[in-house]
């Protein structure tokens, strides 16, 4: 099976005043159509900043010295090259932490949807737009979706926001969605039910999803892979049984050991 998402050798650095600051270190990763890798670390391990490298959210200080990030075999980020703005919204989606990120407060969410579509679907009718909103709802396990299309944001719980926000990123059917700790803000119990839904999303729709946490029990519920960052750099990559059961890495030990017990 090919590869959906490469990222080869990829180095990033932020300008700053007194000194420019390494933030990515030659990384490399892959990623298949139907399969879920988790990139887990701690806060300013560079996780964020890879996946939003992808999609080319970069801050404008911010800069790609090497290396090359590439979507079905086309190369989208590389030195001097950013291709990310014919791929973001339609090859590819983004969730992010914070609903509100994606979710305009001042627009009902069938509206939000309306909006995706007709700017990334070509010549899509009226009539499509609303069969396609109705059924990415459904796919989100949401029972009224209609209430939900008729809904501002601040009208619906945190657990619905969310739903509608990863609707709002497949709802054009990209080929890989990125989430970036898009269940930090929720209840245990709407995480639960969030990660069972990109479990569920993934083998029907065969989409590749790259999951950045900082939650090493989360990403072995959910991943087929998991990747462990640190300072900028992939110390450690490999199935998630694996790298949980028996991490190579003394930094991955640690992260483990972090984990509360409840024994």
């Amino acid at each position: 099976m090919s590869e959906l998402l490469t990222v080869s050798g990829l180095t990033v650095t932020a300008r700053l005043a007194a000194d420019d600051l390494r933030l990515l270190d030659a990384v490399d990763l892959e990623l298949r159509a139907g399969q879920i890798i988790g990139v887990v670390g701690e806060s300013g391990s560079g996780k964020t900043t890879l996946a939003r490298a992808v999609v080319g959210l970069l801050e404008r200080n911010v800069r790609v010295d090497q290396g090359a990030i590439t979507l079905a075999g086309q190369t989208v980020v590389a030195p001097g090259v950013d291709r990310t703005d014919r791929i973001r919204g339609s090859a590819v989606g983004m969730v992010f932490q914070d609903a509100s990120r994606s979710l305009n407060p001042l627009m009902k969410v069938r509206t939000q949807l309306a909006e995706v579509l007709r700017r990334h679907v070509r010549d899509i009718t009226r009539a499509e737009v609303e069969r396609r909103s109705v059924e990415v709802l459904a796919q989100m396990r949401i029972t009224d979706p209609t209430r939900v299309l008729d809904s501002y944001p601040h009208q619906l719980s945190g657990g619905l926001r969310q739903r509608a926000a990863i609707g709002l990123a497949v709802v054009t059917r990209p080929a890989l969605v990125i989430a970036d700790e898009c269940t930090t803000a929720l209840d245990v119990t709407t995480q639960t039910k969030v990660v069972e839904l990109f479990r569920t999303l993934v083998d029907e729709l065969g989409i590749g999803l790259l999951f950045v946490t900082h939650d090493l029990m989360l990403a072995s519920d959910l991943c087929d892979r998991i990747a462990v960052m640190s300072r900028g750099r992939v110390v450690e990559h490999g199935d998630a049984d694996q790298v949980l059961e028996q991490p190579q890495q003394e930094y991955t030990r640690r992260l483990l050991a972090a984990i509360p017990s409840w024994s």
